[in-house]
């Protein structure tokens, strides 16, 4: 699972083990180890779109149904909108990860093809 945050957004890449998971067990966690602590992230499947803090993890729950589809078919991402107490709004997107264009030291071999690799310039 890779993490980006910016501003009031938060963009979920789930590769195809996480996806695996999560279509097994309706959920996927990773977690981030900072000296004597740790960064938790979940994401699972259940009867709304939800994220919320809670200690040092950022939970998230999509729709089952919803997760079902995306796993299920070539949608690329699942988007949503939560309001915060501040009424201002967190914007989630959570997609597949496809494997980069270019060459990187990362390893994306469990990543999706991507769509734009067929492609020639």
């Amino acid at each position: 699972m890779k993490i980006r945050i910016r501003g009031n957004s938060i963009r979920y890449r789930l590769d195809k083990a996480d996806i695996d998971a999560l279509k097994e067990h309706g959920k996927v966690e990773e977690e981030t180890h900072i000296g004597a602590t740790s960064l938790h992230f979940c994401v699972r499947t259940g009867d709304k779109y939800k994220v919320k803090l809670e200690g040092s993890g950022v939970h998230m729950s999509i729709l089952a149904e919803k997760a079902k589809e995306w796993i299920d078919t070539d949608l690329v991402g699942i988007q949503f909108e939560q309001q915060n107490p501040d009424n201002s709004v967190l914007k989630i997107l959570i997609e597949k990860d496809f494997k980069c264009l270019t060459e990187r030291e990362e390893d994306d071999s469990n990543a999706f093809e991507n769509p734009l690799s067929k492609h020639e310039c």
